[in-house]
């Protein structure tokens, strides 16, 4: 869906006070705690610096320097490691992460020379000329320009005409090279190094576990999937710009998930291929086939019309951790649905509705216009069959399809009111809320939520802008 949606909240609680300890609160915190090992090493073999700017400075590089490597597992789909489990937040982290990493590099020699600069401009000529010219300090230089090009590659992917994959591959390619100049460099010239040998160690360590993830993700990991290869059901097109696609393992052997999570779907028949893309499991528990809806937005879903029946197709997943587990003790349940984020809504309540779940469970469903809703039928069968489920159909452009004129479709964009309309009155803090569409939509309705009262513990999200 590319038509953001707006919220305009009307007679909204003002929201609870107090700071409360939310699971991403906990990862940042635990993240944190990584990331300073290195400076309290620094502390634990005595090393000294001479004046308090030196201090600092040193501090901070130490923190940069092991922030860089974390860059690593945080995009490594760690799905059995705890702190990096969660590969929406970690994702979200990695970028947000690598543009102050980008900024930092590049001011590291400006921070070096600049006791110099205040001194003369004569002495920072001299310190510039020397760092320009020496060899030792070639690794630098090469990483400091190679991490600069390479986070505005980043930063601007979408400007640059290339395809996914070849940026993919300059991008791992680019900072594995980094990764080496970078470990090159601290332990041969930085300051910790140079007095203290013991603490390169700890480097070469980092460096050794980035590198050995890099070849887990893109050689082991491919070989394996070998032996749990699928192979496409069928292929559909269920509206002009959404396609149905189902897959089964030719192993018989079913995907072990939950309902909401999501996987990396590679159909270029080589398991070697960076071609690889997220999209959220539409099906509710793994019954030897595995349903997704995938809406054509880019080069690749654009071209979903040329898969075939039987071609074999290679899983990484299951991710994600917008699960039923906890709402568990919810009293009631909303989900707030724009364009494609559907597929891990219908998921979820075609669980919910296995589980014969009598909370009273409501959909927000919002699309463009009403020819790109898909899978109604779907979600009138489970209107009529569950305890208590209503949808709320949401349609911009809903003038074009006067035949749709029901009493659950209302025209517009979603409003606070809407979702005010969903959870009963006066238990706005004991619902579950599950968000999944564009990044604006999910910023709008979480400040919603937050002016009705309702915890960050309670939204649950992913927004798969990978």
């Amino acid at each position: 869906m590319n038509t953001p949606i707006t919220v305009k909240s009307q007679a909204m609680k003002q929201p609870k006070k107090g700071f409360e300890l939310t699971q991403k609160h906990k990862l940042a915190l635990a993240y944190l705690s990584v990331a300073v090992l290195p400076f309290v090493l620094a502390q634990l073999l005595g090393m000294e610096f001479t004046g308090l700017y030196t201090s600092v400075l040193s501090a901070v590089n130490l923190l940069a320097m092991m922030v860089f490597f974390i860059q690593f597992p945080l995009a490594g789909r760690l799905k059995k490691v705890p702190l990096f489990s969660n590969i929406d937040w970690g994702i979200t982290q990695h970028k947000k992460l690598g543009k102050y990493l980008g900024i930092f590099f590049f001011l590291h020699p400006i921070f070096i020379v600049l006791p110099k600069a205040l001194m003369s401009a004569d002495d920072l000529s001299v310190s510039v000329w020397s760092i320009v010219t020496s060899p030792h300090l070639l690794t630098a230089l090469i990483a400091w320009c190679a991490m600069a090009i390479w986070v505005l590659m980043s930063i601007y992917k979408d400007r640059l005409n290339l395809r996914y994959e070849t940026w993919r591959l300059m991008h791992v390619t680019g900072f594995a090279i980094i990764a080496t100049l970078a470990t090159l460099h601290i332990t041969t010239i930085g300051s910790h190094g140079q007095f203290n040998p013991r603490f390169n160690t700890l480097w070469w360590l980092l460096y050794g576990l980035s590198m050995t993830l890099l070849i887990y993700n893109y050689v082991i990991k491919p070989k394996l999937s070998i032996n749990q290869a699928y192979s496409i059901s069928s292929i559909e097109k269920i509206t002009d710009s959404d396609w149905q696609l189902s897959v089964q393992n030719n192993n018989q052997t079913p995907l072990v998930y939950q309902a909401g999570q999501f996987v990396w779907i590679n159909t270029s028949g080589n398991p070697y291929s960076l071609e690889q893309h997220p999209f959220s499991i539409v099906s509710a528990t793994a019954d030897g086939q595995v349903n997704f809806a995938i809406r054509a937005l880019g080069d690749y879903t654009s071209s979903l019309g040329k898969l075939k029946p039987e071609q074999v197709v290679y899983i990484d997943g299951p991710y994600g951790n917008m699960t039923l587990t906890p709402s568990q003790f919810a009293s009631g349940i909303t989900l707030i649905a724009g364009g494609a984020g559907i597929s891990p809504m219908l998921s979820l309540l075609t669980q919910l509705a296995k589980q014969q779940d009598q909370r009273p469970i409501r959909l927000l469903y919002a699309n463009h216009n009403m020819s790109r809703m898909i899978y109604l039928e779907t979600l009138a069968e489970l209107q009529r069959t569950m305890a208590n489920f209503k949808v709320q159909l949401v349609c911009e452009y809903i003038e074009l399809y006067q035949t749709y004129e029901q009493p659950n479709i209302t025209h517009g964009l979603i409003q606070g009111q809407d979702i005010v309309d969903t959870v009963t009155k006066g238990q706005e803090s004991q619902w579950a809320y599950y968000l999944c569409g564009p990044a604006p939509m999910i910023s709008n309705m979480r400040d919603t939520l937050h002016r009705l009262g309702v915890s960050n513990n309670q939204i649950h999200y992913e927004q798969l802008t990978f």
